[in-house]
């Protein structure tokens, strides 16, 4: 049987840790056959002469040495072809750790290991990491791994070939730029973390971790070998890319609708997608019909490309958001291409953004101000002082042509594929470092973050496009009784420009909402809340104040769409001029930002008349919610007696609210909107001919009481 090849093992030390004689019987006691220990120290000690005799040790006293003399001095001194490092400090878990590091080095056809350490702190291990592999290290990853790995920045537990010496700089002073040189020569290095750190590190008083130095290992140019493009044309169109899925394709009508509004160039506005349903593809085509400089063009992902952003799932990030890697070879009569998140509004003229001058630079890009605004955030942790340009990538201003011709996508795919378990935002990690010296910053105005105006306490008048994103989880479409005062009119400003499309998309019948106003401002707020987030685009609200304690003017200071009924008359007017009414009593709101759509569509599906709703109730004294037993089915109750029905669901036909009814049924039947609830209720019911049972929650009950 060959023998094994030769491990020397080095301790540089000053000879007085209290470990130290610990650590040397610790690498004396292990298993692996064919071993050496070389010992440099600045003094000598009793530790160090109780090992004199030991042949298998070599010990050399230079106090005259600085660390990186006292190092490569070692190094000059080794005879085995495996060189491993241990701080005096330190330790190994146990007797089998040369042999088993050894087999998974070369197991892994390498030349260089890393170990992941344990810590050791006031008598407990703290186990850092869960996983359990060998992980290679890569031209890609490497930075990462010093980044995020105090393991690689320090010379304890490192098995190396000696053959990598070969070429050492003797001028590499640091441990962490000796560790990157030895990496960077290696073959095939890896990162050892079997049994979760067989390395322990004994963390004491006065003893830290070593930092990251980002001058000694700067964020690589991943991109500094592209052949820049000297063709300086631009599209004669404006390109936008979306990418969607069936979730997102509800909420795109808002952002195209506003490109179209307020720009006045050609625009095509490519909707990147994999599969979408029936609905999708319809309301995609009612959008387009009403669209004069927009026009929208659909590119499907094949299934091979699909499946290979599919790689990235196995790193826990979503496939979707990876589409628009694929815009150079989906879009190949773009010579660039701005591509948006779907959570946005344009707000003037795009054109003069598309044209911008990218300086032979992949993307143009807005600084991402809640991180850039703030040092110790995420930014400045993964870029350090750097941290000013972390981006936002929501809008990207993409030069197609160069990505083409330097075979960006494949680069970048690799490079996800090498990095991704390092980050902290997903996709928008990878492109803040892999584009890092290849982007041009543009004013804030092209990407205006509304987190911002709750930061700066202001808004950017001069915003192009608003980007609905941030801690405050902005989205229009959610509902936001309590968002900052500052955040509050970009948001119904997207809801303007929701409802204005909608009605230009859909010929649809008036609503009028009729809300009884509470003594609370706070629940009545909520309740209005509910309806502005309504996307339905034809409804007008009728607000009849509360008799003692109202609030009338503090709900229209936020709500400008709603209506202060002064006297009986003005509310039968605007009865008379809509086509279904609603009622909503006692703070009771909708429950979904789509709540009122799906209801007047149940309406003129089935030509009903009379649609009642279910609904969930919330318990202000279990502060829970209840939800009911429901089938979520359309039920015919057309021939159903009232009196039946109440006895059979209380909860719902007992009420006058939460039902949806023609105003024909006012017009036909003797019902004043001033009646008592009760006979008002089971009038209109009487009233009505098509009677429908839509037993699915729709709105949300406040119960005070129960």
């Amino acid at each position: 049987m060959a023998e094994k090849p030769m491990i020397s093992t080095i301790i540089l030390t000053n000879g007085q840790e209290g470990r130290l004689g610990y650590c040397i019987d610790n690498i004396l006691n292990q298993d692996y056959p064919n071993k050496e220990l070389i010992i440099v120290s600045s003094n000598s000690s009793d530790t160090l002469s109780n090992y004199a005799e030991n042949s298998m040790i070599k010990t050399y006293i230079h106090p005259e040495f600085s660390r990186s003399e006292a190092r490569n001095f070692a190094l000059s001194q080794v005879s085995g072809e495996y060189i491993f490092f241990i701080n005096p400090l330190d330790a190994l878990m146990n007797n089998q750790v040369l042999s088993n590091i050894c087999k998974d080095m070369e197991d892994s056809n390498s030349n260089f290991l890393a170990m992941l350490s344990l810590r050791l702190k006031d008598g407990f291990f703290h186990y850092l990491e869960k996983e359990d592999d060998v992980e290679a290290i890569t031209d890609y990853n490497s930075w990462f791994y010093f980044f995020k790995h105090h393991e690689m920045r320090m010379l304890g537990g490192k098995l190396f070939g000696r053959e990598l010496l070969d070429n050492l700089n003797l001028n590499v002073d640091s441990d962490q730029q000796f560790v990157n040189y030895l990496i960077h020569n290696s073959t095939n290095p890896v990162f050892d973390k079997r049994g979760r750190g067989e390395y322990v590190w004994l963390e004491e008083e006065g003893r830290r971790q070593i930092e990251f130095n980002r001058d000694e290992t700067p964020l690589p140019d991943y991109l500094k070998d592209i052949k820049l493009s000297t063709d300086k044309r631009i599209d004669d169109v404006v390109n936008i890319a979306i990418c969607v899925d069936d979730n997102y394709c509800q909420h795109i009508t808002p952002m195209i609708f506003s490109i179209d509004k307020n720009t006045q160039e050609k625009v095509n506005v490519y909707l990147i997608y994999y599969k979408l349903n029936a609905s999708s593809f319809e309301g995609i085509a009612r959008l387009n019909e009403v669209l004069t400089n927009v026009k929208i063009k659909l590119r499907k992902v094949r299934d091979y490309q699909y499946e290979w952003l599919s790689q990235f799932k196995e790193n826990t990030l979503p496939t979707e958001a990876y589409f628009r890697l694929l815009l150079p070879e989906l879009v190949p009569e773009a010579k660039r291409i701005l591509y948006l998140d779907v959570d946005m509004l344009i707000l003037s003229d795009i054109g003069k953004l598309y044209k911008i001058d990218l300086d032979n630079n992949i993307l143009g890009v807005v600084r991402d101000f809640p991180f850039t605004g703030n040092k110790k955030s995420w930014s400045y942790m993964l870029l350090g002082e750097d941290g000013n340009r972390y981006f936002n990538s929501g809008m990207l201003l993409m030069d197609l042509e160069l990505m083409r011709e330097n075979k960006v996508v494949e680069r970048f795919t690799q490079f996800i594929l090498e990095t991704s378990k390092f980050y902290l935002l997903g996709d928008q990690d990878a492109f803040n470092t892999f584009f890092f010296y290849k982007v041009k910053l543009l004013e804030d105005k092209y990407n205006y973050v509304v987190e911002n105006q709750k930061i700066l306490e202001n808004s950017n008048p001069e915003t192009v496009i608003k980007h609905y994103c941030g801690y405050s989880d902005s989205k229009p479409w959610k509902i936001h009784p309590g968002i900052s005062s500052y955040i509050l009119p970009s948001i119904w400003l997207y809801r303007k420009y929701q409802r204005q499309a909608n009605k230009a998309i859909f010929n649809r019948p008036k609503v009028l909402l009729i809300v009884h106003e509470t003594e609370d401002l706070g629940k009545e707020v909520v309740t209005a809340e509910s309806i502005d987030y309504q996307n339905y685009g034809n409804y007008e609200v009728a607000l009849l104040p509360a008799k003692e304690n109202s609030h009338v003017d503090a709900i229209k200071a936020y709500y400008h769409q709603i209506n202060i009924i002064e006297n009986e008359e003005e509310l039968e007017q605007m009865a008379a001029d809509a086509d279904y009414l609603y009622f909503m009593k006692e703070a009771s709101y909708f429950k979904d930002w789509n709540s009122l759509s799906n209801l007047v569509e149940t309406a003129m599906e089935k030509n009903a008349d009379y649609v009642m709703t279910s609904h969930q109730r919330f318990s202000v004294k279990d502060d829970a919610f209840y939800l009911p037993n429901e089938s979520g089915e359309v039920v015919d109750i057309s021939d159903r007696k009232l009196e039946d029905l109440i006895v059979e669901k209380p909860k719902l036909f007992s009420r006058n609210e939460g039902y949806l009814f023609s105003t024909e049924i006012l017009k036909e039947s003797d019902i004043g909107l001033d009646m008592p609830d009760m006979i008002q209720s089971s009038r209109i019911f009487n009233g009505a001919k098509r009677k429908y049972l839509h037993d699915k929650s729709v709105w949300i009950e406040i119960d005070y009481e129960n």
